[in-house]
């Protein structure tokens, strides 16, 4: 199955945070060990030629200028039953969140979402059987960066687990269907995440 990392590096974080070439490195490996699988990475967004081989991809970065073009070719691929992973800074939009949102379930904006480098609590609101959270505790204690609220409608997407802020939990990982296309969509990416790298092993 081929699959696409489509990253970016801009230097506005701390140590360890957006580190986009490293997730990349360490994220190529994880996944090329599964089999069956074979993993090409790309800058900014996939080519055409990648378009057309995946069955597969996995968006981190943050895209601050999506344009009528890419959401055509986003479109196109999930309209052919393509899977895509949206990882945290990938689910916001500088603009239009509300398109992004039809794309991938749920999108965040730069001023109409808060954010906060926090420890928090995920807690996995998932049925106990569902492949992607199958395995993992009912609690996870992580540092992060959850953004809240989202922009798009909550109940056209199957939301995996949450997480408490100002009084109120906010879906931070979900699924969405786009036609035959299927979405996961994390929040928690921030700083390297472990739970999302077992949840990976776990669901192979």
């Amino acid at each position: 199955m081929p699959v696409p990392e489509v990253q970016h590096y801009a230097d506005d974080h701390g140590p360890g945070e957006h580190d986009y070439p490293a997730w990349q490195k360490k994220w190529h490996s994880l996944l090329a060990s599964a089999p069956g699988v074979a993993v090409s990475n790309a800058w900014l967004w996939p080519t055409p030629e990648q378009f057309a081989q995946a069955e597969l991809l996995v968006f981190y970065y943050w895209n601050h200028e999506w344009s009528a073009e890419e959401f055509q070719q986003l479109d196109e691929f999930l309209a052919r039953g393509g899977g895509v992973v949206i990882l945290h800074s990938a689910t916001i939009s500088d603009k239009e969140p509300e398109d992004l949102a039809e794309r991938i379930g749920l999108a965040s904006h730069p001023q109409r979402s808060k954010y906060r480098h926090t420890p928090l609590v995920l807690n996995i609101v998932a049925p106990d059987d569902h492949p992607i959270t199958r395995g993992l505790p009912k609690q996870i204690h992580l540092l992060d960066e959850p953004y809240w609220p989202m922009i798009g409608d909550t109940n056209k997407v199957q939301v995996l687990a949450t997480t408490v802020q100002e009084g109120q939990s906010w879906p931070m990982l979900w699924t969405f269907q786009r036609g035959k296309g299927r979405v996961f969509a994390s929040i928690i990416g921030h700083v390297p995440a472990p739970v999302l790298q077992r949840s990976v092993q776990t669901t192979r």
